[in-house]
């Protein structure tokens, strides 16, 4: 298992040095969060719930709030798949208010929320109602329709 690891390891920083020399992109690149916005799924999401959902209610938008981990497998696929796809990810970006959670920090909003595996996308309105659940990776054949009706439920108030 440490050499699987050891070589996992030194794969990455074999491409990482590749890409730098190649491409001259630096490891700054490659961030997933830094203390305003995390950048998952080709989107920009929020990390404050709390001014997210007050710009919701000034934009009658609806809150789309993604729980992720680093370490969760099913992260990678859900994001480069489900919301890198083109008509869910517009959607997202046109109509929604974005904030992702990381589940080893924002702890707290897991356990309120009653989320305790990533992925799990929750869909909020402006007043912090419920209004959807997502849990696991589903496919955006499956979450298409999700972001359609939300959005559609939230205009229509």
């Amino acid at each position: 298992m440490k050499t699987k690891k050891l070589m996992s390891i030194l794969v990455l920083i074999l491409i990482i040095s590749i890409a730098y020399e190649t491409y001259n992109i630096s490891l700054s690149q490659f961030k997933l969060s830094d203390t305003n916005s995390s950048y998952l799924g080709g989107l920009t999401w929020s990390r404050s719930l709390d001014a997210s959902l007050e710009k919701a209610r000034q934009e009658n938008k609806p809150v789309a709030v993604y729980f992720w981990a680093i370490w969760c497998q099913y992260c990678a696929k859900f994001q480069s798949d489900t919301l890198g796809n083109p008509q869910v990810k517009e959607i997202l970006e046109k109509d929604y208010v974005l904030v992702a959670m990381d589940l080893d920090i924002d702890r707290d909003a897991a356990r309120k929320y009653g989320v305790s595996y990533p992925p799990y996308v929750l869909f909020l309105d402006g007043n912090d109602k419920v209004l959807e659940r997502v849990p696991g990776a589903v496919d955006a054949n499956y979450f298409l329709p999700v972001v359609t009706r939300v959005r559609d439920q939230v205009r229509s108030k």
